[in-house]
């Protein structure tokens, strides 16, 4: 299936369409623009820059704002997908992962009986902070259960908490179509940066120091989807960024205002144990 927008970002048209791949491929982006084709996993061995967006790079080829069809592909269990895009930075659809959604259900998912998912149960706990914000994960055998608390200082007077078992169904009504967001008093940090150029009134809305919300552009009065539109979508963000450790995730991770950067970090050290507990079996089966 095919879809062609505008990234947020840099506001520059692209399109998109996703190909199914064989078992153990994993999630891959590939430049069909770029000579050659090249092709860059979707891992965090290959995160260049985690701050306000996640960006791939590998070999000279890049691809930016992926987050939100990592999440769809997390929360709708696809494990292998190749993803052709015709520039650098993902389109933006509402905002939201709804019209990632949307094409995978289109186009339909095949169950491969034969490779089962490849799936990790974190078995000791894990916590990061950075500038105030903090992760934490722990040992949860019944799957991945997510939790984040949203507060922003004194740059606003909202405060925000939402909890989520995540399978594809609780995926999909509670937090895929909750859209991207900014605070109000970071605009200003975007347009001296060049960014967000693919903002519409309808992709994105603003919080502002008072807890309402005001469309981007001609700042009324935004129309949202969840009266806690903000804080479900700090869960979509995570959902994206843990699936970087291409694997299935059982665990209680909790978020209090952390963002890519922890998320990512977190991926990381995942990706680490995980690899210690394989090398630690090899050489367990090599004794027997």
């Amino acid at each position: 299936m095919e879809y062609h927008g505008r990234g947020l970002f840099h506001g520059q048209e692209v399109s998109i369409r996703l190909r199914p791949q064989p078992p153990n491929t994993g999630i891959q982006f590939q430049r069909v623009d770029l000579p050659g084709s090249p092709t860059i996993p979707a891992g965090v061995a290959y995160v260049k820059d985690h701050k306000r967006r996640i960006l791939l790079a590998r070999e000279g080829a890049a691809v930016e704002g992926i987050e939100h069809i990592m999440a769809a592909v997390s929360g709708l269990g696809i494990d292998n997908v190749l993803v052709e895009i015709t520039g650098k930075e993902m389109p933006a659809g509402d905002g939201s992962s709804l019209v990632f959604v949307q094409l995978i259900r289109e186009a339909g998912v095949v169950e491969h009986k034969e490779a089962p998912r490849q799936i990790f149960t974190l078995y000791r706990t894990i916590t990061l902070e950075n500038d105030g914000a903090r992760i934490t994960a722990v040992p949860y055998d019944k799957g991945l259960e997510l939790s984040y608390h949203m507060d922003f200082g004194d740059r606003s007077v909202l405060r925000q908490s939402y909890t989520l078992p995540l399978n594809e169904e609780t995926f999909s009504q509670q937090i895929s179509s909750a859209r991207t967001f900014s605070l109000s008093s970071g605009v200003g940090e975007f347009i001296k940066l060049g960014l967000g150029k693919g903002v519409t009134e309808e992709n994105c809305f603003l919080i502002n120091e008072d807890g309402t919300a005001s469309t981007p552009i001609n700042k009324k009065r935004a129309s949202l989807r969840f009266a806690d539109e903000g804080v479900r979508h700090k869960l979509l963000d995570m959902v994206g960024d843990l699936y970087l450790t291409g694997m299935e995730l059982r665990a209680r991770v909790t978020g209090t205002r952390s963002g890519h950067l922890l998320n990512v970090l977190l991926a990381k050290k995942i990706v680490e144990l995980a690899e210690a507990e394989s090398s630690l079996s090899r050489i367990a089966d090599a004794k027997v």
